[in-house]
């Protein structure tokens, strides 16, 4: 099997997402779990921004790769469009940056020093596996805490996103292994 051989619509989720109650009760605890999932160091504007960096850095060696992971930059950046609009429901400036302690005056801006500046190949797909199984959990966590029954529904959808992108890139992890050998 060849990257090439990767149908990225295969992997797509065409379930809508959830729409976002206009009504939902406003909750600091989720609002902040959902900044941390929206501009953290591992967020959707973390990664995001990753998966563009390294869509660059395989162009010139294979297009569709590249393609593959602009597809996947595009989808977290709608997680990412998709979690500001949750944030303004909760009543929160969606800044790219970490709020601190709760405090929504004071933050830490994000920055480019959340990207890992892998060039090699497997080492930044084995980098994007532990990113999407750290978003996986992070998802999972606002879930199981949020009390608002809305957000659920959407992270829930965020989350099967976050597992197509975690089959893509084992895939892809696959393929570029057994070249090196």
């Amino acid at each position: 099997m060849n990257i090439e051989d990767i149908n990225y619509k295969e992997y797509e989720i065409t379930t809508p997402f959830p729409k976002l109650n206009e009504n939902n009760p406003k909750d600091a605890k989720t609002a902040s779990m959902i900044i941390d999932a929206y501009a953290g160091s591992k967020g959707e504007l973390t990664a995001s921004t990753q998966y563009i960096y390294q869509s660059f850095i395989v162009e010139p060696l294979n297009e569709h790769f590249h393609r593959l992971l602009e597809l996947i930059a595009i989808k977290e950046m709608q997680h990412l469009e998709i979690l500001s609009q949750i944030l303004i429901n909760q009543g929160v400036n969606p800044k790219f940056c970490k709020y601190i302690d709760n405090n929504i005056n004071i933050c830490n801006n994000w920055s480019t020093s959340n990207i890992k500046y892998i060039t090699n190949i497997v080492e930044f797909l084995k980098y994007n596996i532990s990113l999407e199984k750290d978003a996986i959990k992070e998802y999972t966590n606002i879930i199981e805490k949020t009390p608002i029954n809305n957000i659920k529904e959407i992270i829930a959808r965020i989350i099967e996103d976050e597992k197509s992108h975690l089959t893509l890139f084992n895939k892809m992890l696959e393929i570029y292994e057994n070249t090196q050998k």
